[in-house]
């Protein structure tokens, strides 16, 4: 059965800085090249890459030199169906500027937002899906579309990044993952955990809360709760590391496994992917996340 990843595709232009830049003191680049973004694309390259059948749409491209650069990229995965992503000739496509410091923190700079579009889903991009993966980076009507067409023909959602109980989305989702850090930066005055619960018991879904390579906390649909500690790696970019950690967890939701069986496994995929620059470069075989997860605890 497919997975089905609805939302963000863009090119990313990744730079390796020494330091941000700042109003006196420019910062020196130590590495730059391009490779696919959005992450709808991340999560759908790397499930692709490990034989899982994928569908990617969401985003359009522009019929450019960084619209085909994706497509080419996205040509080269065989299990990858991207006959829904859109190209248009009178379009730019979507582009991100992704600067990482040597911590392997990131910060974005995003292109052309204000024109982007979207291929609306539709009943035959959903036929053979087993589940749908959906971010929250970009506008919300497509996406509440999606969630809602899912939910009619009995799909379950994954989705990241809702931190409101009264979410127009949140009553379709099966899996919500939230960040921590997010939480801790949107909300100084509230306990993840706390909201965690409060999602989870609001939506009855099942709640997973990262936090930077910290203790994952896993919450069950009767509020059960598991903690699975990543493996202790120094990052060299940590660009997309929620999306592969998506993709390992679809994976081993795919294959059958329990919640926190198949967290261990987004845990193991996005740790890995935090050794390599740049999200989708260079795509770890199912192999090498098969090994991490002995590191997995």
């Amino acid at each position: 059965m497919t997975i089905l990843c609805y939302g963000e595709i863009d090119l990313d232009i990744y730079l390796a800085l020494d330091r941000l830049p700042s109003l006196n003191k420019a910062a020196d680049v130590t590495d730059e090249f391009e490779n696919v973004g959005g992450a709808a694309a991340n999560s759908a390259l790397w499930l692709a890459n490990w034989g899982v059948p994928t569908r990617l749409a969401g985003h359009d491209l522009g019929d450019d030199a960084a619209g085909r650069a994706v497509l080419d990229a996205l040509a080269a995965q065989p299990q990858l169906d991207f006959s829904f992503v859109a190209s248009h000739s009178d379009y730019r496509s979507p582009r991100c500027q992704c600067l990482v410091t040597p911590d392997g923190e990131r910060s974005f700079i995003m292109h052309w937002l204000d024109d982007l579009r979207m291929t609306a889903p539709s009943a035959e991009m959903f036929a053979g899906v087993s589940w749908l993966n959906l971010d929250m980076s970009g506008p919300l009507p497509l996406r509440l579309q999606a969630a809602e067409m899912a939910a009619a023909r009995g799909i379950p959602a994954l989705i990241n990044d809702i931190y409101a109980a009264d979410h127009p989305l949140l009553p379709l989702v099966d899996v919500l993952v939230i960040s921590a850090s997010i939480v801790r930066s949107r909300l100084p005055a509230c306990d993840p955990l706390d909201l965690a619960r409060e999602l989870q018991a609001h939506a009855n879904c099942a709640v997973i809360v990262t936090d930077s390579g910290e203790d994952l906390n896993i919450l069950s649909r009767d509020g059960f709760s598991q903690t699975i500690r990543p493996p202790a790696l120094r990052a060299i970019d940590t660009t997309g590391a929620g999306d592969i950690f998506k993709s390992g967890l679809l994976y081993g939701l795919r294959q059958g496994l329990p919640l926190a069986q198949a967290a261990r496994w987004g845990a193991a995929a996005g740790s890995l992917m935090c050794q390599y620059a740049g999200t989708t470069k260079t795509l770890a075989p199912l192999g090498s996340v098969r090994d991490m997860l002995e590191a997995v605890v």
